[in-house]
């Protein structure tokens, strides 16, 4: 076999959790399509990627019990949290924090590695909330609330007042709409790191340190920043027109999986636009408005079809609903993790060492 440029096209797995179908633009999660997905509450939808079945009332409440009896941060968990270095940026703090964290003792609920791993996940809103405490931003983890739900606990304490039923709502749907997405760069790296056998811990910080790469999961960021720096909607073109002359990108334009549409894009923008209108993020929601109009313009010229993909409105969503730029992608690793313990546990079912070959191109011996 020749070397492949990115692994692009190769299959390096077998999987049953997620489906990205990008000729016809169809994502699904255990055979349910992403639309049906975010009809679902959130920990339903966390059961039925773990554990292959949507719950029955006892088990999707035993869940619920299981994340809010775990979410709390312990005391030297916290201490922890406040030593980290002050140049750290929140996403390499949450990659050192996950395996400081201390086992849980919940034996019998789950097995050993799924009990682990789910503890980590529930600790992620307080241990979010910690890390932008320490970053001097008025978030609160003393604002933990076994009673509310889980995203519900996390914007609380991040906001410090409880999300509108909508914000809740609006929460729930782009947590969902990025909790799995099959081989992509981070899972297939948590999926190399499970294969020799390291800890759910030890998994979960690599997935956080694939995201953390601007071309993994920065690109919420990136493309809020594009449409600052444009200014203002009447100058989309002529900055679209500058990018493409220096041979540079719109970040969250494209989708390296879809040829069609995304359809978690298709989601989520109305969602945008409905939550940012009126508001004080208005103004970068026309930007990216306009980025996008003008984008695809230019695109159709060359006889391209190229449609903004999740990323692209995910940003000014996430400010609306209180999340400060350099939480994004920890906010997106907090849902993504979820995906990522779900492949840990399918590759325990039959593990076997990554370990592919190199196409050597460098001096033969003499």
């Amino acid at each position: 076999m020749s070397f492949v440029p990115g692994l692009e096209g190769v299959v390096v797995g077998e999987t049953a959790i997620s489906h990205v179908e990008g000729d016809i633009g169809r994502l699904s999660y255990r055979g349910v399509v992403i639309e049906d997905i975010v009809q679902m509450t959130y920990l339903d939808v966390v059961h039925l990627v773990l554990f292959g079945e949507l719950p029955d009332v006892n088990e999707s409440q035993s869940l619920s019990r299981f994340m809010a009896e775990h979410g709390r941060l312990a005391e030297h968990e916290r201490v922890l949290v406040q030593s980290l270095r002050d140049d750290l940026h929140p996403m390499q703090m949450l990659q050192s924090m996950i395996p400081a964290l201390s086992p849980i003792d919940a034996a019998g609920e789950y097995s050993e590695d799924a009990s682990q791993g789910l503890g980590i996940i529930a600790r992620y809103p307080s241990l979010l909330a910690a890390i932008a405490e320490r970053c001097g931003y008025s978030a609160d983890p003393d604002l933990y609330d076994p009673d509310m739900d889980y995203l519900d606990r996390f914007l609380m304490m991040m906001n410090g007042v409880p999300p509108t039923e909508r914000e809740s709502e609006i929460c729930r749907v782009v947590q969902l709409l990025q909790l799995e997405h099959s081989f992509n760069a981070g899972t297939f790296s948590t999926r190399v790191i499970a294969s020799t056998l390291a800890s759910v811990s030890a998994v979960l910080a690599g997935g956080v340190a694939a995201l953390s790469g601007v071309l993994h999961g920065g690109a919420d960021e990136a493309a809020l920043r594009s449409a600052r720096e444009m200014g203002d909607p009447e100058n989309a073109m002529a900055y679209v027109d500058s990018v493409l002359a220096a041979k540079g990108r719109i970040m969250g334009m494209g989708h390296r999986e879809y040829r069609v549409v995304d359809p978690r894009s298709n989601i989520l923008k109305p969602l945008a636009i409905e939550l940012c209108t009126g508001t004080a993020y208005e103004k970068d929601l026309k930007l990216l408005l306009a980025l996008e109009t003008a984008f695809n313009e230019r695109m159709a010229e060359k006889g391209k079809q190229v449609w903004a993909n999740l990323e692209f409105y995910k940003g000014v969503v996430y400010q609306a609903l209180g999340v400060d730029v350099p939480f994004f992608t920890a906010t997106f690793a907090m849902s993504r993790s979820v995906g990522w313990l779900a492949h840990f546990l399918e590759s325990r079912e039959n593990n076997r060492i990554v370990r592919p070959a190199a196409e050597y191109v460098g001096r033969l011996p003499a």
